[in-house]
Parts: structure tokens; sequence; C-alpha cells
């Protein structure tokens, strides 16, 4: 009897431990996330005091085509980061502001194929979906790219899509 009770202290021990530890975990990361946004509330608050029309330091999206199949699937968010027209590089998944005939102005994420210094000194690249057949037909300009792909988050656009839905 009293060793089934010594082992129920040390199970309460270590569930408490785990909610402790969980808990912690979950305030470590709401701490960064907002240190995270206020860095971003600042940064585009001194570009708007300064007049410079940057995008944001960190932007996020939802995917809505297949072009990116299997690296970014329909329904994963990505988070951009702002990046100089110059430290693209080939090999880079960047989201950017289409120029071409058939999709201009929509907002493109595709990988960096080639990247050539055009007649006044400015970087183009040459972009194309992982999962499509041809490269896209316009080059991209530097200052048309949002920026860069951190990293996805797998299925976040059902909850978006979920929550556009019922507002």
């Amino acid at each position: 009897m009293a060793r089934s009770k010594l082992n129920k202290k040390k199970a309460g021990y270590y569930t408490k431990l785990f909610l402790r530890s969980c808990l912690v975990a979950v305030f470590v990361i709401l701490l960064s996330l907002f240190g995270i946004m206020a860095v971003c509330f600042c940064d585009s608050l001194y570009n708007e005091s300064k007049g410079n029309d940057k995008n944001p330091l960190l932007n996020a999206y939802v995917i809505v085509t297949e072009s990116m199949v299997p690296t970014i699937k329909v329904n994963d968010a990505i988070v951009v980061s702002r990046v100089k027209n110059n430290s693209v590089k080939i090999g880079d998944v960047i989201t950017f502001s289409s120029s071409d005939k058939y999709f201009n102005g929509l907002t493109i994420t595709h990988r960096v194929i080639g990247k050539e210094l055009n007649e006044s000194g400015n970087y183009t690249y040459r972009t194309k979906g992982d999962n499509n057949i041809v490269a896209d037909t316009a080059l991209v300009n530097g200052n048309k790219i949002h920026g860069k792909v951190l990293f996805k988050i797998p299925k976040i656009g059902y909850i978006y899509n979920f929550i556009s839905f019922i507002l």
C-alpha cells in the first residue's frame, strides 16, 4: 500500500513538472512572437516616417496554386523576409509581384533559376515554379520582390479560409 502511494506521488510530481514545462514553452513562444511583431511594427513606422517605400520586414502569404508542389503545397502558409535586390541567389524561393502579361500584379512565389545584370546595373531574375514544366516568361525586377521565403507552415490556409468564410 505504501509503495502505491509513493508511485502516485511521483506520478503527480512528473505531471506537474510536465505541465509547468509546457506552460513555460508556450509563454516563451508568445513572448518571441510579440517581440517579432514589435520589431516589424517599429520598422514599418520608421520607414513610413522617412518616406521609404519598403516591403514589410516580415510578411505571410497563403499558397493557392500547385506551382511549387512538392516544396510548398496548396493551403500552406509561407513567411517571407524582406531582402536586398543583390542578395537573392539562384535556388532561393522568392515572393514577388508578377509583370507577366497574363498574371500582371499577382503575388507569386517561385524559385530563382537565373540571375542577370541589366544595362542599368540592377539584377533581374528568371523564376520557375518547382511543379511547372517551363520557366516564367517575364523576368522579375528586384524592386518587385516582396521577400525570400524563410519557412512554411503546412495547412494553415484551411484555418484562414474557414475564418474568411465565417467573416
